[in-house]
């Protein structure tokens, strides 16, 4: 049997579609009680993550999509006629952050310049900061561990051979003692990992203030091979890390895709830490199309989700000679119940002057059960088409920092004044 432990990798698994417990139609926090009021201008909103179906293009899908129908088992509630939207506005990062950040993860190194913001590399980690027009990705990361354990390979005495030459009867080889790994060390619980990481997001300033909820999750699990007609024995999962994930809340509602995550392992030691520095600040509000509507869409397949959606086939796929499927198998229609629906706010790429941003948007969360199953929502905009334009610009190229102009060459008999090298951390105050 070997044995094998997988280091780092989160149980929280990515799906299309986020179960949550069901909210109440009453929504004071979105400001959808007040009159609908011009908004300042029209967002452009990316099309990635909104659903189009391939009916547009008469193309049939790649995989197989299950047949779905949409019925009502209560009467939809009017939620408003507009709701607030937010801009996350990217916070500049100077060489101090940068260094503030990398003190606090235990990182020893200076500050450096690339192309795409800061970078501090150390021996065992890297941490990075991206800046771009509308905001900051933070990416902290440890070197990626050694596996433990392995494959065993053939044993010498496994066949004898004749004076032919030719094999005869297979001898069973011994049987192999495999070392174990070691179990994990001083891995902290769950209220400990949190603790830690709040101390953590607090001491690097990055909550700033706004109200986060949290959850953990832990990581890591074991492998089992085992010979063929052998069996395998049960073996008691074993915790190497926990993942802390603090999502932003605005008005009492959480706000899908804007959060912060730490791993924390054994002997308490940072893994990782992702996040994006940003505050929100408002928009304008905006008008909301009615549940009614958009429940229509949702049945008619025309919704547009904040997901990840079913890939489909080019409308040209046969034209340039993509496989497409002509025969997709005869799945069962599913049912799904919507029991309610609520407004929520969700995170969604746009557009300004074609700089990328990330704007808060409006939801409705429509409170979805199938027969034997967990209840879910299905998060769906919400905003009146009038007031989006989706698009996809072409990126602007970032420009390279400037590289330091050469020194001077000194006077005759003036001293030599040392001058930064280029690419070395260079201290600003921070604004």
């Amino acid at each position: 049997m070997n044995r094998t432990r997988l280091c780092g990798i989160s149980s929280a698994a990515l799906v299309l579609v986020v179960a949550a417990a069901c909210g109440s139609a009453a929504q004071s926090g979105l400001d959808a009680s007040t009159g609908t009021t011009s908004p300042p201008k029209r967002l452009e909103l990316a099309t990635a993550g909104a659903g189009t179906p391939s009916a547009e293009g008469g193309a049939s899908a790649i995989f197989p999509v299950r047949p779905t129908t949409y019925e009502l088992d209560v009467k939809l509630p009017d939620l408003g006629p507009s709701a607030l939207v937010r801009r996350m506005k990217g916070l500049p990062a100077t060489s101090i952050d940068v260094q503030r950040f990398a003190t606090a993860l235990g990182l020893q190194g200076s500050p450096t310049r690339t192309p795409t913001g800061w970078e501090v590399q150390g021996t065992e980690a890297m941490l990075a900061f991206v800046v771009t027009a509308g905001r900051t990705d933070v990416s902290y990361s440890l070197g990626v561990p050694g596996a433990v354990g392995g494959s065993v390979g053939a044993s010498g005495g496994g066949v004898t051979n004749g004076g032919s030459g030719s094999a005869t009867t297979p001898v069973p080889s011994p049987p192999v003692d495999i070392s174990q790994p070691a179990p994990p060390v001083d891995v902290p619980s769950s209220d400990e990992a949190r603790t830690i990481a709040r101390e953590l997001f607090d001491r690097l300033g990055v909550l700033a203030g706004q109200s986060w909820s949290t959850d953990v999750n832990d990581s890591g699990g074991i492998a089992i091979a085992c010979a063929v007609g052998v069996p395998c024995p049960s073996v008691r999962p074993e915790v190497f890390a926990r993942t802390v994930t603090f999502t932003l809340m605005l008005d009492g509602t959480r706000v899908d895709g804007v959060n912060w995550s730490v791993t924390i392992g054994e002997h308490r030691r940072i893994e990782s830490l992702n996040g994006q520095w940003a505050a929100p600040a408002p928009l304008g509000s905006y008008p909301l199309r009615s549940t009614a509507a958009v429940f229509a869409d949702l049945r008619n397949g025309t919704a547009r989700y904040t997901g990840p959606q079913p890939m489909r086939a080019l409308s040209d796929a046969a034209a340039t000679g993509a496989p497409t499927s002509k025969m997709s198998p005869k799945l069962p229609a599913v049912a799904v119940h919507i029991t309610g629906v609520s407004l929520g706010i969700a995170r969604w790429d746009a557009y300004d002057g074609g700089d990328a941003i990330v704007d808060l948007v409006p939801t409705y969360r429509f409170h979805a059960r199938v027969d034997g199953n967990a209840s879910y929502d299905i998060v769906v905009l919400a905003l009146d088409p009038a007031a989006v334009t989706f698009t996809k610009p072409a990126p602007k190229p970032e420009p390279l920092p400037a590289e330091p102009m050469p020194a001077p060459a000194p006077a005759p008999g003036t001293p030599a004044i040392d001058t930064p090298a280029p690419n070395t951390a260079v201290s600003t105050p921070s604004s």
